[in-house]
């Protein structure tokens, strides 16, 4: 089946780079100036069934597609689903890579090295939500705030930190891939694609959510977008089910405010389409949890959807290609 790429190109200004914001469901590849301007273009699904080279190869040529019409572009920066290592430009195994192609998963993958020898252009890699957190510190939501957090709601639950002022590393130069701590330790009704069970992603991904919601009903094809409108609908199997995501964002945001003090939660990604069903509720039951932590300093963290138009990954791959 192909697939229709949707594009878009304005007026071109100031330096250009080529970003990617590559997930387990879509990739976008896209022109940017230095002022955050996205000049071009193109998001389709990629072709994760086909397995790692044959993804590897659309990458390449997406990005060639672009430079031929931008030749000006100098530097490409990439947003990526991890575990990966930004400094090295090393994928490790991407948890929500996997396929029939490759069902042991993809390995160590160099693909910042795989890039910049197609496309004959430097390429730095970066975390998408790290990668979202910067751009939503550069041109969105968290604008303005030293201290903030992203999650990513997606086909996984990407994060990304920034601590007074500055984008957050965890040991060894790597992401901090909070998006696995565990909440709730062998819960088999939340298995997870790093292999354990019971991590936050395993209940607040967009896919995690759909997967469990669907137990409530008899349409085992239900995706997310179908349950939210169930829910506006007033199904209460549906709202049934937002309760829990609400409670369970809670008990995850109350642990990462314990470790990171954020201003603000921004988040972002498809799932985030449906926050007006969990978001008020997530407050309410964050503000509970947080009730020993608001003397001296207030914790409460203000919560926000992002602004940029599923965009985020995209600014944020065009920010570390300007920047680092």
């Amino acid at each position: 089946m192909r697939h229709q790429a949707s594009q878009r190109k304005k007026s071109a200004s100031g330096s250009l780079v080529l970003a990617y914001d590559l997930g387990g469901t879509k990739v976008a590849v896209g022109v940017v100036d230095s002022k955050g301007k996205i000049i071009a273009e193109i998001r389709v699904p990629v072709v994760i069934e086909q397995g790692k080279a044959a993804v590897l190869k659309q990458l390449v040529e997406l990005g060639k597609r672009l430079i031929a019409v931008h030749p000006r572009v100098k530097r490409v920066g990439i947003a990526s689903a991890g575990p990966l290592d930004p400094i090295k430009g090393l994928l490790f195994d991407p948890t929500n890579f996997v396929s029939a192609k490759d069902p042991h998963g993809w390995g160590v993958v160099p693909i910042a090295k795989i890039l910049s020898k197609g496309l004959k252009k430097p390429v730095v890699l970066e975390n998408d939500a790290a990668a979202a957190m910067l751009a939503e510190h550069w041109k969105g939501a968290a604008k303005g705030y030293d201290n903030a957090m992203i999650l990513t709601l997606g086909t996984g639950l990407g994060t990304g930190i920034i601590t007074n002022g500055s984008l957050l590393r965890s040991g060894r130069g790597l992401h901090p891939e909070a998006g696995h701590m565990i909440i709730k330790d062998g819960d088999t009704s939340a298995p997870c694609g790093c292999g354990n069970s019971g991590c936050a992603e395993a209940y607040l991904s967009g896919r995690s959510f759909a997967r469990r919601a669907r137990t409530r009903f008899s349409n085992p094809n239900l995706k997310p977008i179908d349950i939210a409108k169930l829910a506006r609908a007033g199904d209460p199997r549906a709202h049934a089910a937002f309760e829990e995501y609400a409670q369970l964002m809670a008990v995850a945001l109350s642990n990462y405010v314990a470790m990171f003090s954020p201003e603000i939660f921004v988040f972002t990604g498809g799932f985030a389409e449906s926050a007006d069903l969990f978001l008020d509720k997530t407050s309410y039951h964050l503000e509970r949890l947080l009730k020993r932590r608001r003397a001296g300093v207030d914790l409460m963290p203000k919560l926000a959807v992002s602004k940029l138009d599923n965009e985020a990954g995209l600014l944020g791959g065009a920010f570390v290609a300007l920047n680092r």
